[in-house]
């Protein structure tokens, strides 16, 4: 009866949040939310969803602690994708310890959620620049689903392939890139076997792992069979977006981008820009159609667009594509600086090399300046994972202000500095 009383009363007061539960399924009314970009909705729902749970938790721990820990899981998700980074983890971490805690008494019925959540807690230490823990719950997700697939194939060994492209992503964040491929290789040899048996479902699951495993190959300089990846992710993209454009053109641009980046290591600088206007192409009808999904990603396509133009001597076209990238950024840094700063300060980057490259020192100057006041607030509050990025844009500042013969803004690149020091210390 207080069970069913206390149900009555959190019911009552947020119906919406205690209805909308937070399971990532197909038919899950918040996660339909988040599909239509109706992310600050979806945020809102997700919160009332934790604590309706938490509440339910505290009067019913046996019953409900599984609810709380799956919608804390949920949560972080939605948190990282908004770029509250912080908040994510905290998060993700509860989702865990509580996961871990009811293995104790009941492991066979909840090992798997235990490698669901650690895979994703995985990601967002990594997002923290957490690199060493990042590693450790990677590997231990992908030994619970080792477990889990040998005993139950059909059911596990999809959840293994994704927990071996994190691990594999962890491995080349440490500078780990031989390992990195190791994984990369029998993550898209799982989806691959997958793929034949049911392509309809795992067709768009082998294609990220093909991405992934060209990443690793580019990094260990093994251009020809990374661009021979590259290819066939494309192919395979051209005939999901050719049947149903509406879910797998944005996998079409994303593998476009990939394989101009490819082709132009491989000196293909033709080819490679073609394939990077046609990314641009199509993420610029995603991003008017959808403007909050997609208008970031036309940004990104814009900058590789302004790269490759870049190294065709076509300073003009280049510097339209950074600057129009550049604007994008200002107006999504705008609206959510905990997301998008440091997507502005790479873009205002490019810009500058753009201007650089045209001979326009003192605007050149002045956008790898604004670069690095961007990255700056970003690398206060997580210097793990915007250090790399600040140390770029550092020696690009010091570089161009030498060509410009301008001098070094001391007040800007000292606060700066002293971050970069005192991260790796």
């Amino acid at each position: 009866m207080r069970n069913a009383e206390t149900y009555r009363k959190v019911a009552k007061a947020r119906p919406k949040a205690f209805f909308l539960d937070m399971d990532v399924s197909p038919g899950n009314p918040t996660n339909r939310l988040s599909e239509l970009d109706k992310r600050e909705e979806a945020l809102a729902n997700a919160r009332d969803a934790v604590n309706v749970r938490r509440k339910l938790a505290q009067a019913r721990p046996d019953a409900f602690l599984s609810y709380l820990a799956m919608s804390l899981n949920n949560l972080a998700a939605m948190l990282s994708e908004l770029g509250m980074r912080e908040e994510a983890l905290a998060n993700a971490r509860e989702s865990v310890d509580i996961y871990r805690k009811l293995a104790e008494d009941c492991p066979d019925r909840f090992l798997p959620d235990i490698a669901m959540s650690i895979n994703n807690l995985a990601a967002m230490l990594s997002e923290l620049g957490l690199l060493e823990e990042a590693l450790a719950n990677a590997r231990e997700s992908v030994e619970i689903y080792r477990h889990l697939a040998q005993d139950r194939p059909d059911a596990f060994l999809p959840s293994l392939a994704m927990s071996l492209n994190n691990l594999a992503n962890r491995l080349g964040d440490l500078g780990l890139p031989e390992e990195a491929l190791t994984n990369a290789r029998e993550a898209v040899s799982v989806r691959r076997k997958l793929a034949q048996a049911r392509p309809d479902t795992f067709l768009p699951y082998l294609v990220m792992s093909l991405n992934n495993l060209v990443n690793r190959l580019s990094d260990l300089g093994m251009r020809e069979e990374a661009l021979e990846n590259a290819r066939e992710y494309v192919d395979i993209c051209r005939k999901l977006a050719k049947s149903n454009p509406d879910a797998y053109l944005s996998y079409l641009a994303m593998s476009l981008n990939n394989l101009a980046s490819r082709l132009s290591e491989s000196d293909m600088k033709e080819e490679a820009l073609e394939n990077a206007r046609e990314a641009v192409s199509i993420r610029r009808k995603l991003a008017e159609a959808r403007p909050e999904a997609f208008l970031q990603y036309l940004a990104m396509s814009l900058d590789n667009l302004a790269t490759m133009l870049s190294e065709l001597e076509m300073w003009e076209e280049a510097l339209a594509n950074a600057r129009e990238s550049v604007d994008i950024c200002k107006k999504l840094a705008q609206a959510r600086p905990d997301a998008f700063s440091s997507n502005l300060a790479k873009s205002l980057t490019i810009q500058a090399l753009c201007l650089n490259s045209s001979y326009r020192w003192l605007e050149a100057v002045d956008s790898i300046a604004e670069a690095l006041r961007a990255i700056s607030e970003p690398l206060q509050k997580i210097p793990a994972a915007f250090s790399g990025l600040a140390v770029t844009i550092v020696r690009h500042y010091v570089d161009i202000a030498k060509q410009a013969g301008v001098k070094l803004d001391m007040g800007l690149l000292l606060p700066v500095l002293s971050v970069i020091q005192a991260n790796q210390e």
